[in-house]
């Protein structure tokens, strides 16, 4: 990771403690039926992965020492603000809620 990409690193640290799955309610989702003749598979209720709500981050060394160099992020800068959203922590949770300045985000994967 460059000088410059570890100053701009993030961490989603809060995917760490969010509830587990298997500790949310579980709901039966009914499927009606293939879809032109494909059969429907549901492999996880609704709301059975929770989001990343206001996740704290990490700058520069401390996030460089969570992050491999070639770590695939997703980027945004917005306002003069710069975040990553570490692909890894998106795909165990596929949407971060978060606030950059005064607007709302939702990041999602």
């Amino acid at each position: 990771m460059t000088a410059r990409a570890a100053a701009l690193a993030v961490v989603v640290a809060g995917a760490l403690a969010a509830a587990p799955a298997a500790t949310q309610p579980t709901r039966i989702l009914a499927v009606p039926g293939p879809i032109d003749g494909t059969p429907v598979s549901v492999v996880l209720p609704p709301d059975a992965i929770r989001a990343i709500d206001a996740p704290p981050f990490l700058r520069g060394e401390a996030a460089s020492q969570q992050m491999t160099a070639d770590e695939p992020v997703l980027g945004l800068r917005l306002s003069g603000e710069a975040r990553a959203y570490p692909l890894g922590y998106l795909s165990a949770h596929e949407i971060v809620n978060d606030r950059v300045g005064d607007v709302p985000i939702a990041v999602t994967w």
